[in-house]
């Protein structure tokens, strides 16, 4: 029994999802947390060996009554104690190993502007740990590729970048200087299988979602084991991260999750930015019921001669709110925005960038098709004369602003910081 004890005790210390695989280096790993004062296993393992040794190291883990205590249920009405209260924001490791002591990372961006600012935010993140971010490749002791997952040629970009990366990692691994290889974004949450067992390519695999575990995740990593954390979330906004910008000195910055927009932007007031563009994949769907008095807005609208499969949304903080709410932040600021729906233009959108002067006078529309028949095939909800009438209406309300036509997601060179 003690034995089982144990082994579940180890199980609990090391493994962030279930245990696929043993050996000396998780071995070591288990017993780098016993304490001279839990039971001396530094003077045991002097004076003893063998699997004598091993089975004395195993008894000190914590038992399965602990377990089965700790998992316990409160009943209703019942108070926590704070000391159990307390949620460890990264389970199974010790809050020591997530700090690091001037570990460089060097960030790559493929993808969309909203992945350049993916990468603002898991920088920050793990700025915070004690990461130091380095623009040049051969000095970091990690390496993330941020992705997207929209095209397949910025996958295929992203697989040949991989092998070249994985050359260098066998390279430094000879001259004994460990070097830590993560993929994040879209493509690690799609193609999280392959890029594991498959290829085996990468120690770290991180969704959009995930970046606040990525300090538990290298943490792990570090034993000798992949790790990854593709979950999806409901509510993970980011909204407390401030980006850390890809250059210090640079005039702009992007804004892309719903939570804490207008936050974000009065921060980069403060620090001097002087454009800033709202990001999302269709930016203008925008729709916000954090608060209560947004509730009794009117249901959405859409543009005229456009139509969803969506049932219509009651209520909400809507784009043109938005928009009007974060050009009030500072009159000097450019704001701009992409990619936006076309379904999305209601007037009052337009009436908003018409009334103010740091709007800037551009505006991105979408084009799928330029024939009804293959827009009704591909199911767009709109024809080309619904299309063109919206051109008409943005002359009208703005007239002579540029206007470009563009995909729905318009790809950025790959960044290296």
């Amino acid at each position: 029994m003690h034995l089982l004890h144990g082994i579940l005790g180890c199980a609990k210390l090391l493994c962030p999802r279930p245990l696929r695989r043993t050996g000396q280096p998780a071995l070591r790993a288990w017993v780098s947390t016993c304490s001279e004062d839990s039971g001396s296993c530094t003077a045991r393992a002097k004076s003893k060996g063998g699997l004598e040794d091993f089975h004395a190291r195993l008894a000190a883990g914590p038992s399965l009554q602990h377990f089965l205590r700790e998992g316990a249920p409160v009943p209703e009405g019942h108070d926590v104690p704070a000391a159990t209260a307390a949620e460890d924001p990264t389970p199974f490791l010790h809050p020591s190993s997530l700090t690091v002591a001037s570990r460089k990372v060097y960030l790559e961006t493929y993808g969309c502007q909203m992945n350049v600012s993916d990468t603002e935010i898991a920088s920050s993140i793990l700025q915070k740990s004690g990461y130091l971010r380095t623009s040049k490749l051969e000095e970091a002791d990690v390496i993330l590729l941020v992705t997207c997952s929209i095209r397949e040629k910025a996958e295929q970009t992203v697989w040949k970048r991989l092998r070249r990366l994985t050359a260098l990692k066998a390279k430094r691994q000879r001259s004994r200087v460990p070097l830590q290889i993560g993929i994040l974004g879209c493509m690690a949450e799609r193609l999280k299988e392959k890029i594991l067992d498959q290829e085996k390519l990468v120690d770290v695999v991180a969704g959009p979602d995930a970046y606040r575990d990525l300090p538990r995740l290298l943490a792990v990593a570090e034993s000798g084991q992949q790790a990854a954390n593709v979950l999806l979330s409901l509510d993970e906004t980011y909204a407390d991260i401030l980006p850390v910008r890809t250059s210090a000195n640079a005039m702009s910055a992007f804004v892309i999750r719903v939570g804490g927009r207008i936050e974000k932007v009065a921060w980069g007031t403060s620090r001097g930015v002087k454009e800033v563009t709202l990001l999302g994949q269709n930016v203008n769907s925008y729709r916000d019921t954090s608060d209560a008095a947004f509730l009794s807005a009117a249901p959405t609208r859409l543009s005229h001669g456009f139509s969803t499969v969506y049932k219509p949304k009651e209520g909400g903080l809507r784009f043109a709110d938005l928009l009007d709410r974060v050009s009030l932040i500072d009159p000097e600021m450019r704001i701009r925005f992409t990619s936006p729906h076309p379904k999305d233009f209601p007037d009052e959108v337009f009436q908003v960038m018409r009334e103010r002067h740091n709007i800037c006078k551009q505006l991105h529309l979408p084009v799928q098709s330029g024939s009804t028949r293959v827009l009704e095939a591909m199911k767009r909800g709109y024809t080309r004369e619904a299309y063109l009438e919206l051109v008409g209406r943005v002359r009208d309300f703005l007239p002579g602003w540029c206007r470009f036509l563009t995909p729905l997601c318009s790809p950025v060179a790959p960044q290296g910081n």
